[in-house]
């Protein structure tokens, strides 16, 4: 789970991971602003956004439950000079690419992190889900507005987002 404190503040922030024996395992405290958290579709990498800035961040995940080796995974695009990206909630689909809840939309990246393109909505999203029966409908939440797409794309077949 991510600890990002308030955006405004400039102490530290952290990314943890909670064992099943209920140990507590600090992941990460060089991310400015951790928010959004998911797992690669193989659960293989652990990916943070930063929502201060225009990248998230992967970490290997041993065998243990910590994670390692943090380094950037996607670069977040059209986030305007000086704002922040407000990366928030993420996604990934059935082929393993990944959506990301940003001030201009929901950015979408490829299994490796390359940049598809954004979805946009009217209002800026804060968080995002694949479900339905049939896991085709991406529901998204904004600061004043929820959205329901019906997509091509398909939502893992795991639990959880």
């Amino acid at each position: 789970f991510t600890d990002p404190g308030s955006i405004g503040r400039k102490g530290k922030a952290f990314v943890y991971y909670v064992r099943p024996d209920g140990h507590v395992l600090l992941v990460s405290d060089y991310i400015s602003f951790p928010n959004g958290i998911t797992l690669t579709l193989d659960e293989k990498l652990l990916l943070v956004a930063d929502s201060r800035d225009n990248v998230v961040f992967s970490f290997d995940i041993q065998s243990d439950g910590n994670a390692i080796n943090k380094r950037p995974f996607a670069r977040l695009q059209g986030i305007p000079e000086g704002k922040f990206s407000f990366a928030d909630g993420m996604a990934v689909d059935s082929a393993g690419r990944l959506y990301v809840a940003t001030l201009t939309g929901i950015q979408v990246f490829d299994a490796g992190g390359a940049y598809l393109g954004t979805i946009r909505v009217p209002r800026q999203p804060t968080n995002l889900a694949f479900s339905g029966p049939d896991k085709r409908t991406l529901y998204i939440t904004a600061r004043e507005g929820l959205y329901r797409l019906i997509m091509l794309s398909q939502g893992p077949g795991r639990p959880g987002k």
